[in-house]
């Protein structure tokens, strides 16, 4: 028993496996900077293995405590530089968070592979029911994942994305494995061995504790069978995220490179810059703290959106929440090309008193009540114009009771369909006249206040920003819009 107890102990304390760099084997993709090329001695394979590591823009600027979503890339020789191509240009633009890209290779690309990635109790290719599936997981979970973890500052989440028989390993660890909260199969044989991989990932999701995961399916001549398909969604957990698209134009060898960028996409859809609250700039950092729960950590928001908020917190009055935010976008990405002129407006602002006017505090003042509201209700017909000798534009008021409460909107008969009747998020009686508006639809982030003087059936008055101080480079503020308005009969 002693003799026992002393090789478990010398199991226990073996030094981990690391990722050794290979001389001059970059690879060239699309990042910044070249994939590095790196073996791994793997006692669980007993193999030395080849992967290759692109690490994101902002590694080398970012806090040393900053840590990285993971993607691990199956077919990693050959696959690589799509799945780079497309998370490069995700990230970005603020679509996805930066990762690390970690890409495993096959031993070959017949028997070595077929063995890697294909499960065991599943025949691919001809393949016995026995193959290496599951210990090639075991790979990617015991040893890889966590050199990345140590070298390069991986984390969480875990993203396996594979095409093919790579997609067939990646469904299959979707459905027996807990590491990889986001799963991209890209045109896999859903089929083979009448359907064992959908009634796999379907015996999953009956399990009562199954944990969060965003399975995507991308197909071109390979996917799930409808019916089975429509059983997953329908007795999915309330945590799980579930896509499937067919992309009717590709093939089976041409679908990759389309299918990574929307898979990618898709699997971090409320990550984007563009589920995130516009409005007020207060609830959109929060927002991202709130994905941790499912996401498995709080990832650092895109760096434009970060830089943004600072800005617009600035403008908004707000100094301290400003100076949180840029220690935010310094962490994650390091500081920018501004810091100076930046630090120093923060702490300019920081030695104003609070705004007494915000744009949380105007989206959330009630609206007149019908009595209040009474002299001003029905039909207003006028135009908007900045200068005088410049072209003005016709709009249309509209003030209405429904169901009890007072609404307004606004019609611009020159914009396009979509934008033409705007509602009212502001709207309040003044002794002068009223006041209406709406958050700008663009930055910054402000609410557009139309301050109008009655005279009669006429209404007449010029624009502001309320909630914000906006100013143009130069310094001058931001030029108002004129309009006039006439009771219409």
């Amino acid at each position: 028993m002693c003799l026992t107890v002393a090789v478990l102990d010398a199991t226990l304390v073996a030094p981990a496996p690391s990722l050794v760099a290979e001389p001059a084997a970059d690879v060239a993709i699309a990042r910044e900077k070249p994939a590095q090329s790196f073996r791994i001695v793997s006692a669980v394979l007993g193999q030395t293995r080849q992967v290759r590591v692109a690490l994101p823009a902002s590694f080398a600027r970012s806090a040393p405590d900053r840590r990285y979503p993971v993607v691990v890339v199956l077919d990693g020789a050959w696959l690589l530089g799509k799945v780079a191509a497309a998370a490069d240009e995700l990230s970005g633009n603020g679509l996805i968070p930066e990762t690390v890209l970690v890409a495993v290779e096959n031993t070959d690309d017949e028997s070595g592979r077929v063995h890697d990635l294909t499960p065991p109790g599943l025949s691919v290719s001809g393949s016995s029911v026995q193959e290496g599936g599951d210990r090639f997981l075991d790979f990617l979970e015991r040893e890889l994942l966590p050199a990345v973890d140590r070298q390069f500052r991986g984390g969480e989440p875990r993203t396996l994305v594979g095409t093919s028989s790579g997609g067939v390993l990646a469904t299959y660890a979707a459905a027996t494995r807990a590491t990889y909260r986001c799963v991209l199969a890209l045109d896999t044989p859903i089929h083979l061995g009448s359907n064992w991989l959908a009634q796999k990932l379907l015996g999953r999701e009956k399990e009562p504790a199954a944990l969060p995961l965003r399975y995507v399916s991308y197909e071109a001549r390979f996917g799930w069978p409808e019916d089975l398909w429509a059983a997953l969604v329908a007795g999915a957990p309330v945590s799980w995220s579930l896509h499937r698209e067919k992309l009717p134009l590709e093939m089976h060898e041409t679908m990759q490179m389309l299918g990574a960028y929307l898979g990618l996409r898709e699997v971090f859809r409320d990550y984007s810059r563009m589920a995130a609250p516009f409005s007020p700039t207060t609830a959109t950092l929060p927002y991202y703290e709130k994905l941790a729960g499912t996401f498995g950590a709080t990832l650092i928001p895109p760096r434009r959106l970060v830089a943004n908020v600072v800005e617009d917190l600035l403008m908004e009055g707000r100094g301290a929440a400003a100076r949180d935010a840029y220690a935010l976008l310094v962490r994650g990405y390091g500081p920018p090309e501004d810091a100076q002129h930046l630090l120093a407006q923060i702490a300019e602002v920081e030695k104003r008193p609070p705004p007494k006017e915000t744009v949380e505090g105007l989206l959330a003042t009630p609206f007149p009540t019908p009595e209040e509201a009474k002299p001003f209700l029905g039909t207003w017909v006028g135009e908007t114009w900045h200068n005088a000798d410049e072209p003005h534009h016709p709009q249309t008021l509209r003030i209405a009771v429904e169901n009890g409460r007072v609404v307004g909107e606004t019609v611009y008969p020159d914009a396009p369909p979509e934008y033409r009747v705007q509602g009212w998020e502001y709207f309040r009686v003044t002794p002068e006249g009223m006041t209406w508006g709406k958050m700008n639809g663009m930055r910054p982030r402000g609410v557009i206040l139309y301050e109008a003087t009655r005279k009669g059936d006429t209404l007449t008055g010029q624009s502001r920003f309320g909630g914000i101080d906006f100013r143009r480079p130069d310094g001058s503020p931001a030029p108002p819009e004129y309009f006039t308005f006439q009771r219409a009969p």
